[in-house]
């Protein structure tokens, strides 16, 4: 078809009236599509944005639960009963560690006023 007859089929088609119905029709698709694109994209950063924080709430649970947790204490401390000091053998701390051999331990506290703390869960090393 030569550029001629094309002016001509064009003219005639948007002189009936119908441009106007045609550029209403045409301006809605375009704003229709606009919104479904947008819409779509609203969506994928929404379900983008969920799945990243279920990671980070995942991986912050296997991190979390698989910290070692740092070494427990038991405290032991003598009942606060009334006592014969006749009968009461004081020992120093060499002594004292002597009686528990291999096992981790400390004195905790300012000096006549200690207290025993073992770190192994009573446990011995070596059993």
């Amino acid at each position: 078809m030569k550029r001629s007859d094309q002016d001509r089929l064009l003219r005639e088609i948007l002189e009936e009236g119908e441009a106007a119905d045609f550029r209403a029709a045409s301006l809605a698709g375009g704003v229709d599509f606009l919104r479904r694109r947008k819409t779509r994209a609203r969506i994928a950063q929404v379900c983008a944005a969920g799945m990243l924080a279920g990671l980070l709430v995942f991986w912050l649970a296997l991190h979390l639960s698989s910290r070692p947790a740092g070494p427990r204490l038991a405290v032991v401390t003598a009942p606060a009963a009334q006592t014969d000091m006749s009968k009461v053998k004081i020992i120093n701390d060499e002594e004292l560690f002597a009686l528990f051999p291999n096992r981790p331990m400390a004195l905790i506290g300012p000096p006549g006023r200690q207290q025993l703390i073992f770190l192994d869960h009573g446990e011995a090393e070596g059993e």
